[in-house]
């Protein structure tokens, strides 16, 4: 079988798929939603034909397609040919964005069945997903920059589907401005690369790095720190994280795919493969664990400040985000291999929140959550899928989020008990924090649980049905995922997470069927906690049907004994015990007044709309000098030649 073949057929499928999507959409828009989802089936099964020759022959997949149309398309610095290299990690994101996306368009199918502009939505969605498939399976630095690009694009301009709307315009310019800007560091980082080893290809640049002397280190430190640029921007963390709670305007699948579960965690792709490339330091890994850090607490108090739904999931999925940051920068094996599992949890986790947000959109036409209530009783199956997810993302076991939060504790702890000092009295701290940043996560989950379904249902919700089977089969498979990967966390991380995590880093890591990581702080029976939340389940249902037999006969009587309660309306009944929205966010408000203040006035967004009138300011002085003579061009040049000749003397 050739590999090579699969891995161009599962980003050409898709990517080449998209340009039938406006033919196909003059005739039907039902028709080429469909079209588009089975693309991406065929492309995800792809995807999976290619994890028994990674794991189980262990093997890096290394296909160069050449042809004489590649120099006319693709810049010189690629040569000949485009090379993919496909290992364990590429294949972490190939399936996250492949299987996922496959599921998301199936919703999308119902969801986005009323709108205009369909044949634009599922061309761009295809797009994306073959792109950021490529991005992950790109074998070139350049390459992986096109890719980069392509999928930023992509973001762009699916943000911004809504285009009569300036909320969506609004938010498409400043995601591109923000991600693109921080691109560049990736463009400049991979030239500079270039120019050091005289290569770009995965395969060739750790032998030409270790050729270099010892000096260029600190070149390689400049490289790494444009990457970490780069991978902030991209992946929302502080201060370059402001642009996704805007981008939330766009269409649920958009948002669950692009701003959830794939093009989000390309910077985590980045910040990973990079231990593969170049020599890293503990300052990296320090400066890498800091900014995830940051970035978990601001996101998670910002989070509990929302009672928009969807700027709640967006500000808890750059906490999570923050979260695989930290553990990527622990270094260790267990810390990558708890990172990379969480990536891929959450991928599936945070896409089922953000499409049980769309359900509620669906249904009731409104992101408030102060205007929603009671809807459980409508929604059944959205409201149980929700939970699932609010759970899981909460590391509440027995799903999956528990088991990777909880391999990110234990690396933590662990590097910081054997490295000792102020290096492991900080790895310490920061994985203590990680647990308060959990309950906080909690904390605002549970407000969009209670206040979407839960409480007293408004008037106007009365009618409201459960949605519409395609949506509903998306969220039960995505929901079966979050409790299979928490009951038997073996099988994604012996097939997919600890080889990515033992390329990336060494080591050894071992999981049993039972689900036990083995650390140096102990480990995690997966097995052993279901049977006993199972059996604990079983003897609250035993002692609830024994608390419903009656073992006692009616006094007979004028009079009976009075204990409370006898009125036929009880008092605490569900939908008078239901807390206000908020109440979840009293307390941070009271504690961190201060802080939300600073956030309701702007925030950081008046730091980047400050650069940007500066900017502006500076190019209208700077346009004068455009006079329309060439003679005075030239001495301007001649003059800043000759400055950085002096300069380099």
């Amino acid at each position: 079988m050739d590999y090579g073949l699969l891995a161009y057929l599962a980003v050409g499928i898709p990517m080449l798929g998209a340009f039938l999507t406006p033919l196909i959409g003059k005739f039907s828009k039902k028709l080429v939603g469909w079209y588009s989802t089975i693309l991406v089936f065929i492309s995800a099964g792809i995807v999976f034909l290619l994890i028994p020759e990674v794991i189980l022959n262990n093997r890096v997949i290394i296909a160069t397609l050449s042809t004489s149309i590649v120099p006319l398309v693709a810049p010189k610095l690629i040569g000949n040919s485009f090379t993919f290299y496909v290992d364990a990690l590429s294949l972490i994101i190939g399936i996250a964005a492949s299987f996922f996306g496959a599921f998301d368009l199936l919703y999308s199918t119902a969801d986005m069945a009323h709108e205009e502009g369909i044949p634009r939505f599922y061309f761009l969605m295809l797009t994306f997903i073959g792109s950021m498939i490529g991005l992950a399976f790109a074998g070139d630095l350049i390459l992986l920059f096109i890719f980069w690009e392509i999928v930023g694009i992509c973001s762009y301009s699916l943000i911004g589907f809504y285009y009569r709307k300036s909320e969506s315009l609004h938010g498409s310019f400043k995601a591109i401005m923000l991600t693109h800007a921080g691109g560049v560091g990736l463009l400049i980082g991979a030239i500079w690369t270039f120019f050091l080893t005289g290569t770009t290809v995965y395969s060739e640049i750790p032998t030409a790095i270790s050729q270099l002397p010892e000096d260029a280190q600190v070149a390689l430190n400049i490289i790494l720190t444009l990457y970490l640029v780069a991978a902030m921007a991209k992946s929302v963390q502080f201060p370059i994280h402001t642009w996704l709670p805007d981008a939330t305007v766009a269409p649920s699948p958009v948002t669950a795919l692009l701003h959830a579960a794939a093009m989000v965690k390309a910077g985590v792709y980045l910040i990973a493969r990079v231990y593969l490339l170049y020599p890293i330091t503990i300052q990296w890994n320090i400066i890498v664990s800091t900014v995830g850090i940051i970035t978990m607490a601001v996101a998670s108090f910002a989070m509990i400040a929302q009672n928009d739904v969807k700027r709640l999931l967006a500000y808890s999925t750059i906490t999570q985000i923050g979260y695989m940051f930290f553990a990527i920068g622990i270094g260790t094996t267990l810390g990558l291999a708890a990172g990379l599992f969480h990536l891929f949890n959450h991928a599936f986790i945070k896409g089922l929140l953000f499409l049980g947000a769309g359900c509620l959109i669906y249904a009731t036409k409104t992101k408030d959550l102060r205007k929603m209530g009671g809807l459980a009783r409508n929604m059944p199956v959205t409201t149980i899928s929700c939970i699932i997810g609010a759970l899981a993302v909460s590391g509440i076991p027995p799903l999956n989020g528990f088991v990777s939060k909880f391999m990110i504790y234990e690396a933590a702890i662990s590097v910081g008990l054997a490295m000792g000092g102020a290096i492991g009295g900080l790895y310490l701290f920061y994985g203590i924090f990680a647990i308060f940043v959990s309950a906080m996560t909690f904390a605002g989950v549970m407000k969009f649980v209670f206040s979407a379904f839960f409480g007293s249902r408004p008037k106007e919700l009365e009618n409201v049905k459960e949605v519409p089977i395609p949506m509903q089969v998306t969220m039960i498979v995505l929901a079966i995922i979050c409790i299979i990967f928490g009951i038997a966390p073996y099988i994604p991380l012996n097939y997919l997470i600890i080889p990515a995590a033992v390329t990336l880093a060494g080591g050894t890591l071992t999981v049993s069927t039972l689900g036990y990581v083995a650390s140096a702080v102990g480990g995690y029976y997966a097995a052993l906690i279901v049977i006993l939340l199972a059996f604990s389940l079983l003897l609250g249902f035993v002692v609830y049907k024994l608390g419903t037999i009656r073992y006692f006969t009616e006094a007979k009587g004028k009079f009976g004994i009075f204990t409370g309660g006898e009125i036929e309306e009880p008092y605490l009944s569900i939908e008078k015990t239901r807390p206000d929205p908020s109440a979840f966010f009293f307390s941070p408000k009271v504690l961190f007044g201060r802080l939300y203040k600073v956030m309701e006035k702007g925030g950081l967004d008046r730091l980047w709309f400050g650069i940007g009138r500066a900017l502006i300011w500076f190019s209208n002085k700077l346009r004068r000098i455009q006079i329309g003579y060439l003679n005075v061009y030239i001495a301007i040049a001649a003059i800043v030649m000759i400055l950085i000749y002096l300069l380099m003397i």
